[in-house]
């Protein structure tokens, strides 16, 4: 029986290869010799083998990139639209497709957050904590009371402060005491000088007179119409009187120099009441200081809002100014001002702009649908994703209590059409800034 020498019919692409590859073989072209010398032609068939396979290997893995790149461009599309069929011939536009007015814009998944949210802890102060006065998801309005702090260190400081504004009150009173008495000694060293003035202004007149009765008694004497003895009397008058405008002088000259001496004094005492109230000034700002700390042990609600969560507890030492210890008390939010945050596709963010209305549903109950408006795009990219995040604002019902239903951290799918937003009073709680929205 003959066998045919035609190949089969189901021969394998592999044993075509094979036969291509023994084909190649050039052990009897070269002869036996190169054989013997070597065996290197023993090694081509290998070789071409081994860079086929790696060829091959090399198209399948570009074909799987391509095709989980068309699978991610797939899923990116917004729910409910068909993906754009693509054609070779048909040139596609460089960036994204507009949307028409009332059309779907996308559809993303998001998370709840709080508009508002604070961090409560004490103001300045680091304490123990002696009690606390709420629980999570209890609400309280701003100026509750939180907590309160140890003050036994805060209210010593304080009751030294006290003590030291009423020193410095006394040392004020004392410097205004000094500074009136002083006042007075430079009225009557001025009133010893007004004195000290006249007597010199009359011995001065006292001079003048008795220098003209010497010179009318040195005139008479030497005509010999006056006798020796009554020469000799104005004599003794004038000298008398040269001696009294002398000490007149001297007493103006001592007057003056007590009357500069008290000036000086004063001045100095007006000095001294100055600092005195510059003491006392700096002693009523650290009791004020002092007071103020006090008071912080005491703490409040900064805003209206709900307890979040609770991060100290009773007996737990807190401090703002400590990365060692607990800074915070617990977290307030205004759940009544919601927002949601999506992750937009760079590819897609120039669809998106503010004041496109917007239709939230939480993954906790699908069929309760709340209003949103896209409020802002963030002025920043992550570029671990490649994507830009998007706040959308979020509209309570009217007459929903805040946290009732929609939460922190919930999970939201937010549905943007190519809608402008606008606010029904009759529907919506409002935030209180519509009328100043764009």
């Amino acid at each position: 029986m003959a066998i045919s020498s035609e190949p089969r019919l189901g021969a394998s692409t592999n044993g075509d290869l094979v036969n291509r590859v023994q084909q190649l073989r050039l052990d009897g072209q070269l002869g036996a010799g190169k054989n013997s010398r070597g065996g290197g032609g023993a090694l081509l068939p290998w070789v071409l083998c081994g860079l086929l396979a790696v060829t091959w290997a090399g198209v399948g893995v570009r074909s799987y990139k391509n095709a989980g790149q068309k699978a991610d461009d797939t899923a990116s599309a917004p729910q409910g639209t068909a993906p754009a069929a693509s054609s070779t011939n048909t040139p596609q536009p460089a960036g994204p497709s507009a949307v028409a007015e009332g059309e779907l814009v996308t559809q993303l998944k998001g998370n709840v957050i709080p508009s508002l949210q604070i961090t409560v802890s004490p103001r300045d102060v680091a304490a123990e904590i002696t009690e606390i006065f709420f629980a999570e998801g209890k609400r309280v309005k701003r100026g509750d009371k939180i907590a309160t702090l140890l003050d036994h260190l805060y209210v010593n400081r304080l009751n030294t402060e006290v003590a030291s504004v009423a020193a410095a009150e006394a040392q004020v009173t004392r410097a205004q005491a000094s500074q009136t008495s002083v006042a007075a000694k430079v009225a009557k060293a001025k009133s010893a000088l007004a004195a000290a003035e006249a007597r010199g202004t009359r011995a001065t007149a006292m001079q003048e007179r008795a220098g003209k009765d010497f010179d009318q008694a040195r005139q008479q004497r030497a005509s010999g119409s006056i006798a020796l003895l009554d020469y000799q009397r104005f004599d003794a008058d004038k000298q008398a009187a040269d001696a009294d405008k002398i000490a007149a002088t001297a007493d103006i000259e001592a007057a003056k120099r007590e009357v500069e001496a008290a000036e000086a004094e004063v001045k100095t005492a007006v000095a001294s009441t100055k600092a005195a109230t510059a003491d006392l000034g700096a002693a009523k700002a650290r009791c004020a200081e002092a007071q103020r700390l006090v008071e912080n042990c005491v703490v409040t609600a900064p805003i209206d809002g709900t307890i979040l969560t609770k991060s100290a507890d009773k007996g737990a030492l807190v401090s703002p100014n400590s990365f060692n210890v607990a800074a915070g008390i617990c977290l307030i939010a205004d759940l009544s001002k919601l927002e949601v945050e999506i992750d937009v596709p760079e590819r897609q963010i120039t669809r998106l702009k503010s004041g496109q209305s917007c239709k939230l549903q939480a993954d906790a109950d699908p069929t309760r649908e709340y209003r949103g408006v896209v409020d802002r795009v963030m002025p920043i990219a992550d570029d671990t994703k490649n994507v830009v995040k998007v706040r959308i604002r979020a509209y309570l019902k009217k007459g929903e209590q805040q946290g009732e239903f929609l939460k922190p951290k919930m999970s939201i799918t937010a549905t943007v059409y190519n809608t402008p937003f606008t606010f029904d009073p009759s529907k919506d709680l409002p935030w209180g800034d519509e009328a100043t929205r764009k």
